[in-house]
């Protein structure tokens, strides 16, 4: 049974007293750090889960475990008899996400295109951006100026695992929460840490963890979380294409091809973008860049320096259950979109099951080791970069059932030359026509892995060195990175 956490009177009442009563000069820095040392701080009951624990820097911020990727998918949670439902998002990247809606000139509704739907983070979206807003500023104009571009869905999506019963699990107190559960045991937990003056540092005055103020002080916690995951440290832009970009000293620098990548990985680029050149003389397009953009896809050539790889939409690719999966549930499929847009009409005819958000690809290949497994996809179906690349050529064209069944693995599936049903069928596995029929042959495949692997980052994040927590335990096969911000994409 889950223990009460109780609070002691004097902590909670020297936790409540504000400190700074003029204007607060703004310190990104501190912000930033905060959120940093709060993202690998085990802030869990049972003690031991971090937000690391699931989003590995070494990982390239996702699956840790190279055993849960082979096999379950979904990590574990702080309760080790529990796990989630999908594979773990990344966080590199994912602070660029526009608050979800409408995508330009669209409805997004379940009786609309998925793709009408864009922006939020989690595969469904539902950390919308809308949860932590400008009421964590207060009166402080300075801060509002300095801080704003940390509000969004990453700020959101912060504040979902710690309470959550299958990720961290922390005591949820109704009379203490102020409508965000868990805001009094994460509130009082960073308190108490030896970390607590960044708080007062960023904020101008001390953590406040009383019913009346626990709620906006776990918000300001999820600002800082955001803070950090757009800095330079978390999106260091430092991938092979980023560097061969920055390094190119031809005729025409920094447009492709690019002297710092293979003939393999510039014919990689050319099919991504569908860009007739030497090395693609038929202009064979994969299409790749009609849902991995950031920038006006009619007139791209993924020269950009700030590329994310995502148009932040959702879609519907057909993807082939994973009976591996631990959650894995035949007769409750996973909808993806429509159990966040419209949960009444999710997995009864919505034109939104089945579609989930589009992640980056950067640092899909990044790993602490060589033998370590990934996984792809929001259900892990994937083992490799090849299968993807194979699925999204061939998925129409080699749909066999008969062939391969139900539970078939996607080696199975690639040794029987076939791929089983989508897990949730909306009549067509492709109803944009971007995939499943592509003719690529299989050198142009590997070109596109090569490509894809270009984009993995060659800095990785390194956990605190000094942890600021009591508690705190640092994880395995982190390294050193520069600190720094991000610059802004859009």
């Amino acid at each position: 049974m889950l223990q009460k956490f109780v609070v002691p009177a004097v902590l909670l009442a020297a936790t409540s007293v504000t400190h700074a009563q003029g204007p607060c000069a703004p310190d990104v820095p501190a912000l930033e750090d905060l959120g940093k040392q709060v993202f690998f701080d085990p802030i869990s009951r049972p003690f031991g889960q971090s937000c690391a624990s699931c989003h590995a820097p070494a990982t390239g911020f996702t699956g840790a475990s190279s055993l849960i990727n082979a096999t379950s998918v979904a990590s574990r949670g702080a309760n080790p008899f529990v796990a989630g439902g999908r594979k773990p998002p990344t966080v590199t990247y994912a602070s660029f996400a526009p608050v979800f809606g409408a995508a330009p000139g669209r409805i997004c509704n379940a009786d609309n295109s998925a793709a009408s739907c864009k922006g939020g983070l989690f595969w469904d979206g539902r950390a919308t951006g809308t949860l932590v807003g400008p009421e964590v500023f207060g009166d402080q104009r300075e801060l509002a100026l300095a801080y704003q571009a940390f509000l969004g869905p990453a700020a959101d999506q912060a504040l979902g695992p710690f309470a959550n019963p299958v990720e961290m699990n922390v005591p949820r107190n109704p009379a203490a929460d102020g409508g965000v559960p868990g805001a009094e045991f994460v509130c009082m937990h960073v308190a108490r840490s030896r970390y607590a003056k960044l708080f007062e540092r960023a904020w101008g005055e001390a953590i406040a963890c009383d019913p009346a103020h626990a709620a906006l002080s776990f918000k300001r916690i999820a600002l800082a979380i955001s803070a950090w995951e757009h800095s330079a440290e978390v999106n260091s832009f430092s991938s092979k294409r980023d560097l061969a970009l920055q390094d190119d000293r031809d005729e025409t620098p920094g447009a492709f091809p690019l002297q710092g990548l293979t003939d393999q990985e510039n014919l990689g680029h050319d099919l991504f973008y569908g860009l007739k050149s030497a090395l693609n003389p038929e202009g064979k397009d994969a299409r790749c860049n009609q849902c991995h953009n950031n920038h006006d896809v009619a007139t791209s050539r993924g020269e950009e320096p700030d590329q994310i790889y995502t148009d932040h939409r959702f879609h519907h690719l057909g993807l082939p259950p994973n009976h591996q999966a631990s959650s894995f549930d035949p007769s409750a499929p996973d909808v993806g979109l429509s159990q966040h847009t419209d949960p009444e009409k999710a997995g009864n005819g919505s034109r939104h099951d089945g579609a989930f958000r589009t992640p980056t690809l950067r640092n899909l290949d990044k790993r602490p080791y060589l033998g370590f497994v990934k996984s792809f996809m929001h259900n892990g179906y994937f083992k490799r970069l090849e299968d993807v690349v194979h699925f999204y050529n061939t998925a129409i064209v080699k749909l066999d059932p008969v062939r391969c069944p139900p539970g078939t693995t996607a080696e199975q599936a690639r040794a029987r030359d076939c791929w089983p049903a989508p897990e949730v069928s909306t009549g067509t596995r492709a109803p944009l026509r971007l995939m499943g029929d592509l003719g690529l042959t299989s050198e142009q495949e590997a070109a596109l892995v090569a490509y894809l692997k270009s984009l993995t980052d060659t800095e990785t994040v390194k956990a605190p060195s000094h942890p600021h927590s009591p508690w705190f335990r640092p994880g395995k096969h982190w390294h050193s990175n520069a600190s720094g911000r991000a610059r802004s994409s859009d």
